[in-house]
């Protein structure tokens, strides 16, 4: 779902990790305040950095987010989009001592498209609903056991020219696991220059988390943000653990530093860390076989962020 605003909010793409996700570096075309681009899209390169694993050895990964969304308006209240989502993650391991001593995955993939509907009523509310489906997998997964597919539900209103809220539930049946959370939607500008926003759209992943940033002036902003990313992803049938399941879970916290490069161009830098990391491998039918801690792993990325 997305709001109105009188200008381009570029404070939406860390992903790291998967998608600030992921990994973070909140890879996302868009908190909810960027509904006044028809079109929109956005690249994320993004690195987390070696993390030392519980039981012995690291892990490291490097990976590319993009997405490009469209929205249509239908007539005075309603309005309806889609958004295509790619990201990639090459993974490496070293010196595991975790997982009887086998790298468990390597190259992931997850490929999602949305198509958000939203009306808006007689007294101010933004009604959406927005279903999804998405592939999440390995290399060398079977794809029809790859896919998680669910919805967000959400409301959300204008209280005064400076601040908009509401909340939002999504519900996803994920690989052999099913999901429901609440979100908050949240545009509040405090000041000319400090702002509280979603840096993540809500999705299978999680919540859409929270970003505070202000404006320097010259068309540069800095900011710092949260979310909770837990990404699920089919294994390779003919992997260490045929068909199974593997999880990465996170808390990425990033800064950001970023400058407008023209009215419709955006370019941000991130740095943070992926805090209190788990990475878990079940079989296909989802019981779990490890569970492996994951110290705080610094995150790196940047993101090209644009509307036309």
């Amino acid at each position: 779902m997305h709001l109105p605003t009188e200008k381009f909010v570029s404070s939406k793409c860390l992903c790291l990790g998967n998608a600030i996700a992921a990994a973070l570096i909140f890879s996302s075309a868009g908190a909810y305040a960027q509904e006044a681009a028809r079109n929109t899209f956005a690249i994320t390169p993004v690195y987390q950095i070696t993390g030392d694993l519980d039981s012995g050895g690291d892990a490291d990964y490097a990976g590319v987010f993009t997405s490009i969304a469209r929205r249509w308006t239908l007539d005075s209240r309603a309005t309806l989009g889609l958004r295509l989502s790619f990201d990639y993650e090459d993974w490496h391991f070293h010196d595991i001592a975790a997982f009887d001593g086998v790298q468990p995955w390597n190259q992931l993939f997850r490929a999602g498209i949305s198509v958000p509907y939203s009306y808006t009523t007689d007294t101010g509310w933004r009604l959406t609903v927005s279903p999804a489906v998405e592939f999440s997998g390995e290399s060398g997964a079977d794809f029809s056991d790859a896919l998680e597919y669910g919805a967000l539900v959400s409301g959300a209103r204008r209280f005064g020219p400076d601040l908009t809220l509401g909340l939002g539930v999504g519900a996803y049946a994920r690989i052999e696991e099913t999901r429901a959370f609440p979100f908050l939607i949240i545009d509040w500008r405090i000041t000319d220059r400090l702002r509280l926003t979603n840096p993540l759209p809500a999705g299978p992943a999680g919540p859409a988390g929270l970003e505070l940033s202000y404006a320097l002036g010259s068309g540069w902003e800095i900011g710092i943000a949260g979310a909770f990313r837990s990404f699920r992803f089919r294994l390779d049938e003919k992997g260490p653990v045929p068909g199974g399941i593997g999880e990465n879970e996170y808390i990425p916290v990033v800064a950001r530093i970023g400058r407008e490069l023209s009215d419709s161009l955006t370019f941000n830098f991130y740095a943070g860390a992926a805090l209190a990391g788990n990475l878990r491998v079940e079989d296909r039918d989802g019981q779990r076989l490890y569970d492996e801690g994951r110290d705080p792993a610094g995150l790196i990325g940047l993101s090209l962020l644009g509307r036309f």
